[in-house]
């Protein structure tokens, strides 16, 4: 998104707005240059009192306040959303079918813009069975799953972790879905930037 010089909404169920701020400017990305709206889902609080460097754009109510955010959302530029923790909404007591309403009417504002590079991309721990049906039923209305996991040979101090990008279930119904191969890549996380690289083969930056 910000290669591409798009808008960027962040909807966090997990962090702070400060914590993103610390991250992007570690990896060295000028938030000046960049629109970036940022909806704070994790604490229900008025936060308009902090500096306005991290106050939130937009605090996610409990559910019955969310048609006045998506009014909100569907107002705003088309962008990239981001939905950062997408599965808390079931730590949070709400059930399967709740949380699959709130990402797809975030889904349908971005198919509303109809403008290229307007997408909606959601991150979730599958760490448990109560999660797993979420991300089933998220893949079922996707175009791409990335998954990220730890090595099956276990640690290692060159490479953090595995990731394996396959195509989701809207992308195998377009005509062209047989040109996307599916692509395992290791990667490595440093304070500053995270490298991508085959199995075997040199570390590179993508």
């Amino acid at each position: 998104a910000f290669d591409n010089k798009l808008p960027v909404t962040l909807i966090s169920f997990t962090q702070t707005y400060s914590h993103y701020v610390h991250i992007l400017r570690k990896m060295g990305v000028n938030l000046a240059n960049h629109q970036i709206q940022f909806v704070n889902a994790l604490l229900p609080l008025d936060l308009s009192s902090l500096p306005a460097a991290t106050r939130p754009h937009f605090t996610l109510g409990p559910k019955e306040q969310w048609p006045e955010f998506l009014k909100w959302l569907e107002s705003q530029p088309p962008s990239v959303i981001i939905i950062d923790g997408l599965c808390s909404l079931l730590d949070q007591g709400h059930d399967l079918s709740t949380a699959l309403w709130f990402f797809t009417a975030c889904q349908r504002i971005v198919e509303s813009h109809e403008v290229s590079g307007a997408r909606l991309v959601a991150n979730m721990f599958v760490d448990d069975d109560n999660t797993e049906p979420l991300a089933h039923a998220v893949i079922r209305r996707s175009h791409y799953v990335l998954s990220f996991e730890a090595l099956a040979s276990g640690a290692s101090s060159d490479v953090s972790g595995q990731l394996t990008a396959v195509a989701g279930h809207l992308h195998c119904q377009l005509p062209a879905s047989k040109t996307f191969k599916p692509t395992v890549l290791h990667y490595k996380v440093s304070d500053t930037t995270v490298l991508f690289f085959s199995p075997g083969q040199s570390r590179i930056v993508l």
